[in-house]
């Protein structure tokens, strides 16, 4: 049961050459909902049931609004528009280095909403609509269980989804948070704490209020980020009567609690910061700015824009100042940066001439702070043609004035969206990252793509991490949803490698719908990583068919040199089943076969790993009768 103790109203004036902003302060409590252990769960069957109809047009939903914008501003054409690459593509000839990757969540809903977090000791915590795994770095499945299991475990029977998930490498802890229910009458933000590091035993179970201020309003879209002392959840306050974004839209809130309270399974203090706005008006779309390097110490940033409009240079920064335990009623600052290029809302990307992947809008989807330096990126229409990219902006804000340099990327075979980007420099003074994000064309199925960045030397080409063996068909009609954001951290203890969770075209013979979607997830390195003498087998050059299979197993992949390798068949528990090859094997192409015909039936993984006992690759197979 939640209990306002302690309502705050605090209103004060911030002058600036163009602005003002006026915040409100509310503070409530929230007792533990249950103390959950993920293996007491029964095992999940990940049922999930959706509607194969197209959700616009003719709808008065939210997506409906922007198809009508982009509809209006785009027109219906299907042909690209030639463009002119920028140098800014590729001003520097380094690359990430992917080390491994696999296919992630085997269910999903639409969209996937791939998140992810990896603790110190290599447990991966990865999150898509509406289902929970755990893997191993070598894409060992650990536990699954969906998030609907969670969620009744509570009392709470509505659907959810939009899930989020973060390592805290202070406590070495993992923080799980997603929505359930999308109405005044059910709406809550599901917070879970670990109770240890081990993602699959006790977690701290919360529910805070998705209609706080009891003003028929319902929370969406969550993003989230943590400092040394404090955890943050911004997210969308929408009136339940209104049918229309356009007109639904009331408010973004900053949720501040005190992670020791989580942790600890005691009662967590939750400030709810509300009001924010510039100029009278609401900003929407909070993206909280995470620490690069490490966690930052009380202080959070928030960066935000004018996400539906097709070309503006204005973003927007909030600062909280101070963490609950220096100021139980923490004020914050709101200011408007000018960008030195403008951004604005992308048409959705082509799969085929005549079917394409939803891009929503421009709002920022991840951001990192290192040095007094914010980096961001998010969704946009490049500025050479009617295509959706992404776009990366600098603000150093030890500088004055504050200014923002905004980069576009540009690429004449493939469009971009949903960025994320993580931290890899070796100490806080190397400004560097890998950005990564999905991809689409006409010639190509939707895979991942990263760059990596350093101040010094720029960008790096695209690295083509994976691409998918099929085109996304799963709603009727010419629109696909693509997700509305993707997964990216670094591994603390490991400076210079990033864990990345992406979206990719998954071809499925035995369903009745088979051009589906799956999670990809990839370890990267940046070039100058301890780690970047690691050679890998090149994923999107590889092939494991058929998958299931009654005989044989054909796995075709390429070798950037020659090297001895070991091909073992781990069973689904991890456990070796059998070592079926090792040889040394050439560089170039090659293929790689076994029978199955003894083998008995069930899930397997091909698991392949270097004479130093470092894994190239794991697969999931699976032997049918």
């Amino acid at each position: 049961m939640k209990r306002v103790f302690r309502p705050i109203l605090i209103c004060f004036m911030l002058f600036f050459a163009n602005g003002l902003a006026a915040q409100t302060i509310n503070a409530f409590s929230y007792a533990v909902r249950a103390k959950v252990d993920l293996r007491e769960f029964s095992p999940s069957y990940h049922a999930n049931v959706f509607s194969h109809e197209a959700p616009y047009p003719g709808s008065d939903s939210y997506r409906n609004y922007i198809h009508q914008l982009k509809h209006l501003y785009f027109g219906q054409t299907t042909e690209s528009v030639p463009a002119v690459p920028k140098s800014i593509q590729a001003t520097s000839s380094e690359q990430a280095i992917i080390s491994q990757g696999f296919e992630g969540n085997f269910f999903g809903g639409i969209p996937n909403d791939n998140d992810l977090a990896i603790s110190n000791d290599g447990i991966i915590v990865s999150v898509t609509n509406s289902d929970l795994y755990v893997f191993d770095e070598d894409g060992n499945n650990i536990y699954d269980v969906g998030l609907e299991d969670i969620a009744d475990s509570i009392g709470l029977v509505a659907n959810s989804y939009d899930p989020k998930v973060v390592y805290d490498p202070g406590t070495d802890r993992f923080i799980l948070v997603f929505l359930n229910g999308n109405n005044s009458n059910a709406t809550n933000i599901v917070v879970c704490f670990s109770e240890s590091n081990d993602p699959t035993a006790g977690w701290h179970v919360y529910a805070l209020d998705g209609n706080p201020l009891n003003n028929n309003a319902w929370s969406d879209f969550p993003m989230i980020a943590m400092t040394e002392q404090d955890f943050f959840v911004t997210v969308n306050h929408i009136n339940s009567d209104s049918a229309s974004w356009q007109t639904g839209f009331m408010q973004s809130v900053i949720w501040q609690v005190q992670k020791s309270q989580g942790y600890a399974g005691d009662p967590i203090t939750a400030v709810l910061h509300s009001d924010v706005n510039f100029q009278g008006k609401a900003i929407r779309n909070l993206r909280p700015v995470k620490g690069g390097f490490s966690l930052k110490n009380h202080a959070m940033y928030f960066i935000s824009n004018r996400n539906f409009d097709f070309a503006n240079d204005t973003f927007f920064v909030v600062k909280i100042n101070e963490s609950l335990e220096q100021n139980t009623s923490p004020l914050f600052t709101t200011q408007a940066v000018l960008a030195n290029a403008n951004y604005g809302m992308p048409p959705d990307a082509k799969q085929t001439p005549t079917t394409f992947l939803q891009t929503n809008d421009a709002r920022p989807l991840g951001a990192i702070i290192e040095n007094g330096v914010i980096h961001f990126v998010g969704n946009t229409v490049r500025s050479s043609a009617s295509e959706s990219s992404v776009y990366h902006g600098r603000l150093n804000t030890l500088s004055t004035p504050w200014e923002i340099d905004l980069h576009i990327f540009e690429d004449t075979s493939l469009e971009y969206g949903y960025p994320n980007l993580s931290f890899t420099g070796q100490t806080p003074f190397d400004e560097q990252f890998i950005l990564s994000f999905n991809h689409t064309s006409v010639d190509s199925f939707p895979g991942v793509s990263a760059i990596f960045y350093a101040r010094e030397t720029g960008y790096s080409d695209r690295l083509h991490l994976a691409s998918g063996t099929s085109n996304v068909n799963v709603i009727s009609g010419n629109y696909e949803r693509w997700g509305d954001y993707s997964g990216s951290q670094k591994k603390y203890n490991e400076p210079g490698v990033v864990w990345i969770s992406g979206f990719m075209g998954f071809r499925n013979n035995l369903a009745i719908s088979p051009n589906q979607h799956r999670t990809y997830i990839a370890k990267l390195l940046s070039p100058d990583s301890t780690q970047t003498n690691v050679q890998t087998l090149t994923f999107n050059e590889s092939k494991l068919f058929p998958n299931p299979a009654e005989d044989y197993f054909f796995f075709q992949f390429e070798l950037d040199e020659e090297m001895k390798l070991r091909f073992d068949l781990l069973d689904n528990l991890g456990r070796k089943h059998a070592t079926l090859l090792e040889e040394s094997v050439k560089a170039g192409k090659n293929e790689f076969l076994f029978s199955t015909q003894s083998l008995p039936e069930g899930m397997y993984y091909l698991h392949i790993n270097d004479e130093q006992g470092i894994t190239r690759f794991t697969s999931q197979v699976i032997k049918s009768r």
